[in-house]
Formats: structure tokens, sequence, C-alpha cells
């Protein structure tokens, strides 16, 4: 089981939501490239990936007890 959590404007792409704020899927095995095509947020905004709370790539093969974080990058003038 893999929690996943997308922050601001990927949020409405979490096909479901567990009262603790993450989406709980059976999704180790597969890379982050991949559940974020699944879920359509892929390219969808520039994104912080991280994994247990440090940074990986899109290639990053997920594990049975991750913590997926998806954030949107913020930008201001």
């Amino acid at each position: 089981m893999v929690k996943i959590k997308y922050y601001g404007i990927l949020k409405p792409y979490m096909p479901e939501v567990a009262e603790d704020g993450f989406w709980h899927a059976e999704k180790a095995g597969m890379t982050i490239g991949q559940i974020m095509e699944e879920t359509e947020a892929a390219g969808k905004a520039a994104t912080v990936i991280l994994v247990n709370r440090v940074r990986k790539d899109m290639d990053y093969v997920l594990q049975d007890g991750d913590t997926l974080t998806v954030m949107p990058l913020v930008a201001g003038g």
C-alpha cells in the first residue's frame, strides 16, 4: 500500500481521498511517472516530488509503505 497526496492545482486529480487526506492505493512496484499518467496529472504543472520526505525523480519505483507527495512549484513576482 502506498499513501499518495497531490497538493494545490493537482489535488483534483486524486481519484479518492481518505479521512487523513491521502489516497491509499496498491501502487507498489509502479513508478511515480506511471501513477501521474494514470491519474492524468502528468504535465499539468512543474512539480516537486517527495517520497518519504526525500526528493525523487519520476522514474523512482514505489515500495510498499512509501508516502508519495506531489506539489506544484510556486512562482511569484
